[in-house]
């Protein structure tokens, strides 16, 4: 199995997951054409399209993938902002289990500014992924992970100093303490749950101004002693239950 990174911004976020065979494609900020340059234009691969809330850098696009037939799972408040309903606009519950093909997902509610939810996913290939964008806190463990793909996108020291050179409003700096993960929260987080199955921690939807890539893939990578990356448009990463 194979993550592999459209993009990942306050502008438009995309990811799929693909094994050559099944793909399930995480968020519709990025157009349905680039999800198919990233599948090889296997679009009958796509099992299904996961979307975590309303705002459009995740979900701009959805109207696409429905129009081909493909399953969207997304909270009503999602459907309802664009006016969608039909066959293939599944309404998500939080915990409760959806198949798509052989990728077995649960999503559960997080705290946003907007209703939004983060995903578990399972798939024989790569094991059990948890899925986390656009919050502030976490408030669930999770057991038996062997692969992070998590919102880090800004740290309190960078932002401060943005706000005081005038860089960063105070309106922004509010909205983003409550409603998007600091750094410090993130590693707390990390410390609440057991890693030791985890492979990988894919760190996304970084802000462009109030982060620093490196630092927080060093930190995170001295915390955790896991293998880190910074998601960015072209990244592809091999996923599977085992290191080696």
């Amino acid at each position: 199995m194979k993550l592999k990174v459209i993009n990942s911004n306050s502008k438009a976020n995309g990811y799929v997951l693909t094994n050559g065979e099944e793909a399930l494609v995480l968020e519709a900020g990025c157009k349905l054409k680039d999800v198919k340059k990233a599948i090889d234009f296997n679009v009958s691969s796509i099992e299904g399209l996961l979307v975590t809330h309303s705002h459009y850098d995740h979900s701009r696009f959805i109207v696409e993938f429905l129009s081909q037939g493909i399953d969207c799972l997304a909270l009503q408040d999602v459907y309802s902002h664009q006016r969608l309903s039909g066959e293939y606009c599944k309404v998500a519950e939080p915990k409760k289990g959806y198949m798509f093909g052989r990728f077995k997902v649960m999503p559960f509610e997080v705290p946003h500014d907007v209703p939004t939810i983060g995903y578990m996913i399972e798939h024989p290939d790569m094991g059990r992924m948890v899925f986390i964008t656009d919050t502030y806190m976490v408030e669930y463990t999770f057991e038996g992970i062997n692969h992070l793909l998590m919102e880090i996108n800004y740290a309190d020291d960078i932002m401060e100093a943005n706000y005081k050179a005038g860089l960063v409003s105070r309106f922004v700096k509010d909205r983003l303490m409550h409603s998007h993960m600091e750094l410090e929260n993130a590693k707390d987080m990390l410390k609440a749950n057991d890693l030791k199955y985890v492979n990988n921690i894919i760190l996304c939807h970084l802000s462009d101004n109030n982060s620093n890539e490196k630092r927080f893939i060093d930190e995170v990578a001295s915390l955790t002693g896991k293998t880190v990356y910074a998601a960015k448009p072209g990244l592809e990463i091999d996923l599977s239950k085992n290191p080696f």
